[in-house]
């Protein structure tokens, strides 16, 4: 039989308290309140890692500009030094092509002009002159095969030209000659 309350709602049993029902509506707002939470937290450290990461990469431009700065002062000090060391080196041969020039000049007979002069790495030397005559060419090789500072004396040729000056046509002798020169030490 069913069970029918008529009895007025001020009179009526009241119904009794249900813990498990209390226990999972607990457990539903806890879960609700916890994944909430949970989603804020991890929202939060979310933007501090891109903050982070943001800030990390103005360091790093920051760092690649410095990198860059320091490498190209490491080329232009490098540059520096290769100019330092070329300088250097004109400056030790200044001494010793005035020293082969001193040499030359010591050497040279007052009727010859040399008109250009190279000197290589291996000490060989180049050089064209002009003088009145063929005489004065031989006696200017037999000189510098005297002199002990030159070696290997060679003539590579000899040309013939007349200059016309103040009205008189005067024949000079142009020539080349190269070889070696043996610098004396200096102590």
């Amino acid at each position: 039989m069913a069970n029918i309350n008529l009895l007025p709602i001020e009179y009526r049993e009241k119904e009794k308290f249900n813990t498990i029902r209390v226990l999972v509506v607990l457990f539903v707002v806890l879960l609700a309140l916890g994944t909430v939470y949970l989603y804020y937290y991890l929202e939060l450290q979310i933007d501090y890692k891109e903050q982070t990461l943001k800030m990390m990469k103005i360091e790093l431009a920051v760092l690649e500009k410095i990198i860059k700065e320091v490498k190209d002062l490491e080329k232009d000090k490098k540059m520096v030094e290769e100019r330092i060391q070329v300088i250097e080196g004109l400056i030790n041969n200044q001494a010793h092509l005035s020293r082969i020039l001193g040499e030359c000049s010591a050497s040279l007979l007052n009727e010859v002009w040399i008109d250009n002069l190279s000197l290589s790495a291996n000490q060989t030397f180049d050089f064209t002159a002009n003088t009145y005559n063929n005489y004065l060419i031989a006696k200017y090789m037999v000189t510098l095969k005297d002199d002990p500072t030159f070696d290997n004396i060679e003539l590579g040729y000899v040309r013939k030209n007349k200059i016309k000056e103040e009205d008189i046509d005067v024949e000079i002798v142009n020539f080349r000659l190269s070889g070696l020169f043996i610098p004396k030490r200096v102590e």
